[in-house]
């Protein structure tokens, strides 16, 4: 079933030893781009979480934020470098004698001038690791719950442009047989006229030339092969958005751009004003087609 590729959804859960939170927003875009914002997380962790994401939303520019808020020091451990410390205090010694500059050292000034205290952690926290899966995979499918929703409002208004197609190729199917018959007793009465001019010897060669050329200048501009291959796109269009044939919105795309190059065909041959105006109309819906195609996948 197409889809939207614009999606939003969020999540905050407290356990015990640690609160999450995990929002996850997604926008359209032709590739796949992943991002991992919030609380930092263990390379492999990361990779895992690109993968579980990638696995539900094949395409579009993801962020997914992770927050983690841990309330318990478990699985962690303060380091101090006390070597490190001295250093510094002996230099902030120095340079107090040196420039004759009294004052206090306190502890303060020691922790800004570099990493003096740090907290490790441990391990990996695999219970944690299994929680963030759970919760992400939650929000992974409310996302795509919204997803569809959105799909769905956008192939609405496809159908509608489908419609509004469909009516003005009908409108040019109706008007096509007496344009054509028109155009041809047109040229035709220009040529006899043109052949009224010539001398009585060459004026029955000429006509029954004049005949030929006709048939041969309106098998041109017929539009018949157009009008029936774009009725035959349209029924592909629609019937791929209703799920009886296999594409996502690559494939419509690409069948919009081959309705747009017969409508153009059958503009470049016609005469009529009133099919030219419907290939006009017809042009304007493709176009709004191509614009929704540009957010479904």
């Amino acid at each position: 079933m197409l889809r939207s590729m614009t999606g939003f959804a969020s999540s905050f859960i407290t356990y015990d030893d640690f609160d999450i939170e995990v929002e996850i927003k997604s926008v359209n875009s032709r590739y796949f781009e992943f991002r991992l914002l919030g609380t930092p997380l263990p390379v492999e962790w990361e990779n895992e979480f690109r993968q579980q994401v990638f696995e539900v939303l094949k395409r579009g520019k993801i962020d997914l934020l992770i927050r983690v808020v841990e309330k318990s020091a478990k699985n962690t451990r303060v380091v101090v470098n006390t070597e490190l410390a001295k250093q510094y205090l002996d230099a902030l010694r120095t340079l107090s004698r040196d420039l004759g500059i009294p004052g206090d050292i306190t502890i303060p000034h020691l922790l800004s001038l570099g990493p003096i205290v740090e907290v490790e952690k441990l391990d990996a926290d695999v219970t944690l690791f299994e929680r963030l899966r759970e919760v992400v995979s939650d929000v992974l499918q409310r996302t795509e719950n919204m997803m569809r929703l959105e799909g769905q409002k956008t192939i609405a208004d496809i159908r509608k442009s489908l419609s509004l197609i469909e009516k003005a190729l009908s409108l040019i199917e109706q008007r096509y047989p007496e344009s054509l018959a028109r155009y041809q007793q047109e040229l035709q009465k220009k040529l006899v006229e043109f052949a009224s001019s010539l001398g009585e010897s060459t004026r029955e060669i000429v006509q029954n030339r004049i005949l030929l050329e006709v048939e041969l200048v309106s098998s041109r501009v017929a539009i018949n092969e157009e009008i029936v291959r774009l009725r035959s796109h349209l029924h592909q269009f629609d019937q791929i958005i209703e799920g009886k044939l296999p594409g996502d919105g690559k494939k419509l795309d690409f069948i919009s751009q081959e309705m747009n190059r017969e409508t153009n065909t059958i503009a470049s041959k016609s005469q009529d004003y009133e099919i030219i105006q419907a290939t006009i109309d017809i042009k304007g819906e493709i176009e709004k087609i191509r614009e929704h195609l540009r957010n479904l996948e």
